[in-house]
């Protein structure tokens, strides 16, 4: 077999590994900032309610879970 069919034969499987290996580190990456999400929406959800009802609006609820605020 030359090079030349050698590299036609794995062409195409080697690209596809690579793209794979590609999408799930890409993945991995994301998930912090799934989790850090995660975390912000159960905190706007719980933050300003009183006898479970909706005290305020997005911006102070969102302000308050960062930090904001005394």
């Amino acid at each position: 077999m030359n090079p030349r069919e050698m590299i036609r034969a794995h062409a195409y499987p080697v690209l596809a590994g690579i793209s794979t290996i590609s999408l799930v580190v890409v993945a991995v990456s994301l998930l912090p900032i799934a989790r850090w999400a995660r975390s912000q929406n159960d905190c706007i959800e719980r933050t300003f309610r009183i006898d479970g009802k909706n005290k305020a609006g997005v911006p102070s609820k969102v302000w308050s879970c960062n930090g904001g605020g005394d």
